[in-house]
């Protein structure tokens, strides 16, 4: 079988899958690294909303500026893309572990922010290309 035309090198090839799975990798090691850093320091939790709203954001913008340098192109839509995909995950990750924290406001201030965020991130990353 021709790799071009294996299903997972194409999925592996689209920008949206490639700038998403950079969000998640990056937002899952800021998460872990806080959760240490919390745990063998003197730091308040007081800390913990504000720093992980902080490394959300970043995975999202990280997210889209990958995904548009790899296209090399369109880098609102596909920074916008990386976007929503990445609400959807962590959405979808909040109503699995705690449903009785979210709220309307809460997630679509979240939501407007992300893909604001993301959208920025891919027009950077036309910059950078």
């Amino acid at each position: 079988m021709d790799n071009k035309k294996s299903p997972i090198f194409r999925i592996s090839n689209n920008p949206i899958f490639y700038g998403l799975a950079a969000a998640i990798l990056f937002a899952s090691v800021s998460i872990i690294l806080l959760a240490l850093c919390l745990y063998f320091s003197t730091l308040s939790e007081l800390y913990l909303k504000p720093a992980g709203t902080f490394f959300y954001l970043v995975g999202a913008f990280l997210g889209g500026f990958l995904a548009s340098k790899k296209a090399g192109g369109k880098g609102l839509v596909y920074g916008a893309g990386v976007g929503l995909c990445y609400y959807i995950c962590f959405v979808i990750i909040s109503l699995l572990l705690s449903p009785g924290s979210l709220s309307i406001v809460a997630l679509s201030f979240r939501g407007i922010y992300t893909l604001l965020v993301s959208a920025a991130g891919g027009i950077c990353g036309l910059a950078f290309t």
